[in-house]
């Protein structure tokens, strides 16, 4: 067969069929973040506030998958001290689950006279963690004006990388932990958290501590586990979180992808934004950090702390939340550790003027704490192992598939015309009101005998060296629909961001994918659904429909989504896969390795926890399912 033609750029000249995806879920996210201002915009009064902030602690808490048992002694190993001028360093292990030892830097003041406050920082993605010079500067800070500090290694970073080393840390590793929790209907953000608030409870029982007087603050990723506390943590007295809090369509329309712990599933679509973070603390007094050039838009910083302080206001406490800006990139820079510090012996500590010196930091090894090998956090999560039954699973999965869909007012497939192929066609049609399918259609030489949809990890884009196989399905009678589902083929989302769109993350799809998990959706439920579509275009069409039995084959990524819609559509008389589709739970069953993890666009947010694909099977009966070779 001749090299088959596939589309030519924006669906054969006709649409800007690239950036379809993009528009589709700013429209969405957008739609929901206005109507999540619109109810904070009817607050009026202190008794609304107070219902409102009840809501946000309930949405954050969804999104988390829950939170884990806190208010527990924490058992805590004392592995050495280091004295310094005006303070000391403990080295800490804090076991915050059984098994689990979170390496702690506890930083004491040497002139307290009775309990004072404390604040527990969290570090943002690098290495070093704890060990960051400029985390610890403001550690430091805070014990030499009085104030007790505790800043402790996130899970991927400082004395917590996993197998994969420094090369896989941070970001990357907490993206595969990210995969592994989406798959169990958690965001990996609940780990984090939980550490967070076992460190508080650490704190709340030093003799050193008043456990009224309770702060936190960190930057970037602890920015957010910040942001993530002041909204479910009620023991916060006040709370400094930098270079994060921007607003969601700032960042949204800025283009950067979200680490993992940074996606909250289902909060988008509930109407969550970063105000609401800053409304959950009211009244207690909040210092947001801002640097000016940052990829956390100051834009949205300066709209979220304008609309928050009209809530401060309706609570009398205005004066309780203030900006620090820094014209500087994305850091804690050390002038807002001057404004933190500052902000902290106001509302925390006992009034002095602050000493503002440079501290001097410590190296790695001067704060190691050493913990012992422990079970990796991917290798925490549990899911229901037991068979389903079908029908619930069914029910389940046809839910999720068909969520938040808008049809078009009218089915309208249109069939652009191919050059001197009478053989080839084009077909393309909505979807959703906004997003287009397309397919390549092949005709058999002889009267057709049959209909096959082919799926294919990037559709249309596969047709060069997919071409002896459609020859071979043609010769045999079957005309061939090679699909474009959203995101794939000619419908690849254009790059947003400096990051490859490739199987790695953070590109234009692993964008559009997070994106759609803050809907109450997945990229994966959206291509289920466009199968079924699909099904609907050849029983739309007098020809297709009348060709023969429609059967549907899926190779590679796409035999899982495939699989799910077959199970769902018995107008499939049978439903090939090139090789078995990919389970979930034989992921989190298996070891962890460093990512990305295998098919990582293809979850469903609770699947592993509800079924195994197997359990779907009965769903075929009657039908021929054929799996691998």
């Amino acid at each position: 067969m001749n090299p088959i033609p596939g589309f030519r750029p924006y669906l054969d000249g006709a649409f800007d069929a690239p950036l379809d995806l993009q528009q589709h879920v700013y429209r969405r996210a957008l739609a929901s973040i206005d109507r999540g201002r619109a109810v904070n915009d009817a607050l009026t009064d202190p008794a609304a506030v107070t219902l409102r902030r009840q809501q946000i602690r309930a949405t954050v808490t969804a999104a988390l998958g829950g939170l884990l048992p806190t208010g527990d002694d924490v058992p805590a190993q004392l592995v050495g001290v280091a004295e310094l001028a005006g303070y000391q360093v403990h080295r800490l292990l804090l076991e915050t689950r059984p098994g689990t030892l979170l390496p702690a830097n506890l930083y004491l003041p040497d002139d307290l006279t009775g309990p004072t406050g404390a604040v527990l920082f969290v570090c943002g993605h690098g290495e070093l963690a704890k060990a960051y010079p400029p985390y610890q500067a403001v550690c430091a800070r805070l014990a030499r004006n009085g104030i007790v500090a505790l800043i402790i290694d996130p899970v991927g970073q400082g004395e917590r990388i996993g197998p994969g080393g420094p090369a896989t840390a941070g970001i990357f590793e907490h993206t595969d932990l990210g995969v592994r929790s989406w798959w169990t209907g958690h965001s990996v953000g609940r780990y984090f958290v939980h550490d967070a608030q076992r460190a508080i409870d650490y704190l709340c029982r030093r003799p050193e501590v008043d456990p009224a007087r309770i702060g936190m603050t960190g930057n970037s990723g602890g920015g957010t586990l910040t942001a993530l506390l002041m909204a479910v943590e009620p023991r916060l007295a006040a709370a400094a979180p930098g270079t994060y809090l921007t607003s969601r369509d700032a960042f949204l329309r800025g283009g950067a992808p979200h680490d993992a712990e940074q996606v909250l599933p289902s909060a988008g679509h509930a109407g969550l934004d970063h105000e609401d973070f800053l409304i959950a603390m009211a009244p207690r007094p909040v210092l947001v950090l801002a640097a000016e050039y940052d990829f956390f838009p100051l834009e949205g910083t300066l709209d979220t702390v304008r609309r928050a302080e009209r809530i401060y206001g309706l609570l009398d406490a205005a004066d309780r939340l203030a900006l620090a800006r820094v014209p500087c990139t994305h850091q804690y820079h050390p002038d807002l550790a001057k404004a933190a510090t500052a902000f902290f012996v106001r509302e925390l500590g006992d009034g002095r003027v602050p000493d503002d010196t440079d501290p001097v930091p410590l190296t790695a090894a001067d704060l190691a704490c050493e913990p012992p090998p422990q079970p990796h956090l991917a290798q925490s999560h549990e899911f229901h192992l037991e068979p389903t039954d079908p029908a619930a699973a069914l029910e389940w999965l046809r839910g999720k598939a068909y969520a938040h869909r808008e049809l078009p007012e009218e089915f309208f497939p249109r069939w652009p015309s191919v050059d001197n192929r009478p053989d080839v066609r084009h077909a393309l049609w909505r979807s959703e009101a906004d997003l287009w399918n397309a397919a390549v259609v092949v005709h058999p030489e002889s009267p057709p005998s049959g209909v096959t949809l082919a799926l294919f990890p990037d559709g249309t884009g596969e047709l060069a060296e997919r071409t002896d196989w459609i020859a071979a399905q043609a010769a045999a009678g079957q005309v061939v629909l090679v699909l474009d589902v959203r995101g794939t083929g000619t419908l690849r989302p254009r790059p947003s961001s400096n990051w490859p769109d490739e199987d790695g993350y953070f590109g234009a799809s692993y964008r559009m994918f997070t994106e759609l998990l803050w809907l109450d959706d997945s990229l994966a439920a959206g291509r289920i659904f466009d199968v079924l579509r699909a099904v609907d275009f050849v029983q739309s069409d007098p020809w297709l429909r009348q060709a023969g039995p429609l059967r549907l084959y899926a190779a590679g990524d796409a035999t899982f989504y495939g699989y799910l819609a077959g199970a769902l559509d018995s107008r499939l008389s049978g439903v090939e896969l090139a090789e078995a589709p990919f389970e979930p739970r034989d992921l989190l069953a298996a070891p962890y390795t460093p990512g990305p993890v295998p098919q990582w666009r293809n979850v469903l947010p609770g699947l592993a926890a509800r079924f195994a694909l197997a359990d779907l099977r009965p769903c075929f009966a009657g039908r021929d399912l054929r799996i691998g070779s």
